[in-house]
Order: C-alpha cells, then structure tokens, then sequence
C-alpha cells in the first residue's frame, strides 16, 4: 500500500503511535546496552578500559536520549510507510537494524570506537534481510544472488582505500579498521549499486558536519581573540612580550602542541569519527528507500 494511503486507514494512524512508543522503548534500552556492556567492548585492542568505562556511566539519557528517541521514532514511522501490509518482515528487521545503528553512532562519537559485536550484530541482520529479499523473489534490496556480496566487497574495499592513502599521505590512519568492517556488513543490505548511494550519503553527511563544526570553531576563536584585543585595550599594563629575555623562545612544535590543545578545548580533533555518518547512511538508506530509488531513477532517465 502507498505510503499516504497507508497513513489515512486506522491501521496506519496505530502504527505510528507505536513507532512513536518504539522510538522511546528502543532507544532506553539501546542507552542501556551501552552503559551494561563490557568495557572492553568499548576500548581498543589490548586497551586499558578508563574509571568511566568500568563505573557503568558512559551515556546519559537525559541528555541527549531524548533528542535520538525522536529521531528513532520518526525513522521507524518512515520505514512502517514504506513496509507496511505484506513487509510485515522488513519492517522488523529494518527496525533492528537502525537501532543497532545508533548504538554505533553513539559509541563512536563518545569512544571512537564500533564495538565488533554491534557491526556482527548489523551484518546478521543485514544478511537475514538480503537472504529473505532474494529467496521470495521480491527483489527490494536486491535484484541478484550476487548484490549482497559485491556491496559488501565495495563498501569494505572503499573503506580500505581511504585508510591506505592516509597511511601513503599522511603517515597515519585513513579510516579506522571498525569503519571497514561496518561499512562491509552496511554493503550487505545495499548491495550493488545501493553500496554506492550510501557512500555517498556517509561522505555527505561528515563534509557537512566538518564544515560546521570548523566554522563554529573559527567564530569562537574569533571571538575570543576580540574580547582579548578588548580586555588588553581597557587594561593599563603593557602587553607582555611572547618571551622574556631569560626565556627560551617557543619552537615549532611546542606551538603546534598549544595548538592542539586549543583544538581540543574548541572540539576539533585529529580524528573523525566515521562511524556515525555509515550508520546515518544506512538508516537513510533504509528509511529513504523510495525515495532514493525515485531520485535515481529520475536522475537516469535525463540521459
């Protein structure tokens, strides 16, 4: 059934309120999951898990649970539009699948790290969902036998190439190996070309965050530099020199560890935490499925 056709029965008017509840439901539990895991899932190889880590404290609810409740809820309602009478299956799964989602992105914003339970957890069920969509012959997700294994093999082989060039160009990590792994299970249930879309989608969604969050941090600067310049204005002594004569001057690299502990105080971090925006990818992709399809689709048919 259409999705506003859907939304003008009774039956659909029950469901939303239940993707409303679900959204809340799930999302407790998922804060709960991540503050009763093992610490060690949450910590780097042969990593030393942290006080906080070991307290059980990790994540809030109050402060930020409630924002992804929603977020959650309104995902859910998008899927049960999409996958309403007759997808009974897709809607279960794909609800899953989102919720183990924001697990993720939660744990790599505050960890940077993708605990490899929840990225097994994601390709299960990203496998249970190709394996249904091929064997009833509905062809949703995917059109062949072979879609799920070329996503997966893209969507990994992607991740690997950015982590190589970082390594040729600047010496350091391109992209995390818990990136690779979850962008493969993410490539499952896109499958080919659906892998593409949400490589697109992921990259998107970290260039814009990036832009932001560099912005807000050139403003503030900005603006503590003037209420400086303003403060040394007012003030009667005089400036004090950058060092004194029985100091030694600053070196280069003692500058750029101030400056990196103003990056750090301002949030700017060496690392991005990529995780997130592969979890927003494949809950867009999933959630915005028909429409992603008709945008395609509309974008082929100009040539």
């Amino acid at each position: 059934m259409q999705p506003l056709q859907y939304l003008q029965t009774t039956t659909g008017i029950i469901w939303m309120c239940i993707c409303l509840l679900l959204g809340f439901a799930l999302t407790f539990a998922g804060y709960f999951i991540i503050n009763s895991v093992p610490a060690k899932w949450l910590c780097d190889y042969n990593e030393t898990p942290s006080p906080e880590l070991l307290s059980g404290k990790r994540v809030d609810f109050k402060k930020s649970g409630i924002v992804l409740s929603i977020i959650s809820a309104v995902c859910f309602m998008a899927l049960r539009l999409q996958f309403n009478k007759g997808y009974d299956i897709y809607f279960i799964l794909l609800v899953l699948i989102v919720f183990v989602s924001l697990m993720i992105t939660v744990c790599d914003f505050k960890y940077t790290i993708i605990p490899d339970q929840f990225t097994i957890a994601l390709g299960v069920l990203s496998l249970i969902i190709s394996v249904y969509d091929i064997v009833r012959n509905y062809n949703i997700f995917h059109s062949t036998w072979w879609s799920p294994i070329a996503g997966a093999l893209i969507g990994g082989a992607v991740m690997l190439a950015i982590d190589f060039l970082g390594m040729l160009i600047y010496k350091k990590d391109g992209m995390g190996f818990g990136d690779v792994k979850l962008f493969f299970s993410v490539g499952i249930l896109t499958g080919f070309p659906g892998t593409i879309y949400a490589l697109i989608i992921s990259l998107i969604t970290a260039s814009v965050c990036f832009v932001f969050v560099i912005t807000a941090a050139k403003i503030k600067n900005r603006g503590a530099a003037a209420e400086e310049t303003q403060n040394g204005d007012d003030g009667d002594t005089e400036a004090a020199p950058p060092y004194s004569e029985d100091q030694e001057p600053i070196t280069d690299g003692e500058e750029l560890t101030e400056n990196g502990a103003e990056n750090e105080k301002i949030g700017i971090h060496s690392y991005l935490a990529f995780g997130p925006y592969i979890a927003i990818s494949v809950i867009a992709y999933a959630a915005l499925f028909d429409l992603i399809k008709y945008l395609v689709n509309m974008y082929l048919n100009l040539f």
